[in-house]
């Protein structure tokens, strides 16, 4: 079979390791990786030969496809999450398949699903080429305690228990990071944190400041030494200082949302580099369905608290050095759509980072969360050719992520609306 051979020749290159952007660029793919990447000019214009099919993206910005760390394919309405413990596993990876699909036509080449009893069936599918998607990496079923972070406390305990999440002490900790692998996963999710009693969010608290830690340290040491051994990373949704000093001292890879912390508690995750997951957009998404969907006056109240407390601390993370990655967690249509990633970038900017530092945050470190970095993440030769573009440029505009015109995964072109671009000017 021939190997795919593409050249393209770019008006602006961003290659997501921090330096000045260059122009004028050629970027070769052979086969599903970038061979050679030069400029343009009369001692390498000859090497634009009839083997290669030519992409001419002279007037577009050209950087590495957008990395998700962290959302969910549930495969039911993002407005009935309770679904989940009821809707036939196989009708909720037929719509996950088709938010895959679109995730993808939007320029988010790779994700991380962290919390999916379907997400490696789905990832499976995507590998083998039957349906469209970004590159995943799955961390199957949420783990949680009982009571904890993700037990729907409205179902009867033995659904719960059948559903597989729940896991309470150390060696329910073990089997379950061995069940997890079993079943496909290549990441293991962990709950670390709850709301308070009587919280209308379980999940997450009504109030940040009081939210309570839901495993122990020797818990989250026996899921992540299990973990590891096998070469895995693990994530723990953390809220509140005391779940996310959990998770330092128990050996979590990635820490999902982390605030509040104090001080000595963010010296400690700089110090360990351990990465923290941004997850704004979720917020965001929610405040905008408020009113459209019907929200209660405790649901809008509580939402808001929570992304004041999340902009306080990442501001505070920024000045500390804390490495961020980006991540949506964005859950499905109709309130929060997983193609909306880009939303992530423009809030990093408007919350302190820099065009580049959200840029290099959504796709060089996410790679580092994903256990990716040596694949996928910046635009180099050797790399997987992940490639988007856009009319203008992100550094100028961040907003243009969430117009991509182009997409490029695995050498194989996806989406090219830049032409027609070019025919209605």
């Amino acid at each position: 079979m021939k190997e795919n051979k593409t050249v393209l020749h770019v008006g602006l290159l961003i290659d997501s390791r921090g330096g000045k952007p260059l122009e004028n660029m050629l970027i070769f793919v052979t086969g599903d990786r970038i061979s050679e990447i030069l400029p343009f000019n009369d001692d390498t214009k000859h090497l634009m030969t009839n083997e290669f099919e030519v992409v001419d993206l002279r007037e577009f910005s050209v950087m590495t496809g957008m990395i998700d760390a962290h959302m969910h394919f549930f495969g039911v309405p993002s407005t009935n999450l309770d679904q989940m413990m009821t809707e036939k596993d196989a009708f909720r990876a037929l719509r996950a398949s088709r938010e895959a699909s679109e995730m993808l036509e939007a320029g988010i080449t790779s994700a991380r699903c962290l919390g999916s009893s379907i997400s490696p069936s789905l990832k499976r599918a995507i590998d083998q080429g039957i349906t469209p998607g970004p590159r995943l990496i799955v961390s199957g079923q949420f783990i949680c305690a009982s009571n904890g972070t993700w037990d729907h406390v409205k179902v009867p305990v033995e659904r719960m228990r059948d559903a597989g999440m729940l896991a309470d002490g150390v060696d329910e900790l073990r089997r379950k990071v061995r069940e997890r692998l079993r079943e496909g996963a290549s990441a293991i999710k962990i709950g670390l944190s709850i709301g308070a009693v009587g919280d209308i969010y379980h999940a997450w608290g009504d109030d940040p400041e009081n939210a309570v830690a839901s495993y122990s340290i020797e818990e989250i040491l026996a899921a992540t030494e299990e973990a590891h051994k096998n070469r895995i990373k693990v994530s723990a949704h953390c809220i509140g200082d005391t779940a996310v000093l959990n998770a330092v001292l128990g050996g979590v890879d990635v820490i999902e949302h982390g605030y509040p912390v104090s001080p000595t508690t963010r010296k400690m995750i700089v110090e360990k580099g351990i990465l923290v997951t941004t997850t704004a957009s979720q917020l965001y998404f929610h405040n905008e369905a408020a009113e459209r969907f019907g929200y209660s006056a405790g649901e809008k109240v509580l939402f808001l608290k929570h992304e004041e407390s999340m902009q306080r601390h990442f501001a505070l993370g920024l000045e500390a050095k804390i490495r961020y990655c980006l991540g949506s967690d964005l859950i499905g249509p109709p309130t929060h759509p997983q193609n909306c990633f880009a939303k992530e970038f423009e809030i990093a900017v408007r919350w302190g980072m820099t065009p580049m530092q959200a840029i290099m945050a959504g796709t060089a470190v996410s790679a580092e969360a994903l256990g990716m970095q040596d694949d996928i993440g910046t635009v180099e030769v050797g790399k997987l050719a992940d490639l988007i573009a856009m009319k203008k440029s992100p550094l100028d505009d961040i907003k243009q992520l969430q117009d991509v015109k182009f997409v490029m995964q695995d050498g194989t072109i996806i989406r090219n609306e830049t032409v027609s671009e070019r025919l209605n000017q």
